[in-house]
């Protein structure tokens, strides 16, 4: 049986991609939310978009929960002297 993400095939194939890539997904009403393999940060994923833009949102949200896991992840490893520049 293959589980539907979003009536909206671009969503849907995204969350997929991030599904096989270890991410974590739970339905929660009417959204279902994608959480990172860390548990850091969270996607709110539409179950039906009503919005033209809304396979473009969702790119832009991933991308930023993207951003923010790198800057996170590069300041826990640099050394004590540089996290407070």
């Amino acid at each position: 049986m293959v589980v539907k993400y979003c009536s909206c095939r671009e969503i849907d194939a995204m969350v997929r991609l991030l599904v096989r890539e270890g991410w974590i997904f739970r339905w929660g009403g009417k959204h279902g939310r994608l959480r990172e393999p860390s548990g850091r940060f969270a996607l709110t994923v539409p179950g039906s978009p009503g919005d033209r833009r809304a396979a473009e949102n969702f790119r832009h949200d991933l991308r930023r929960a993207a951003k923010q896991a790198a800057l996170l992840t590069a300041n826990l490893r640099a050394p004590a002297s540089r996290r407070a520049e």
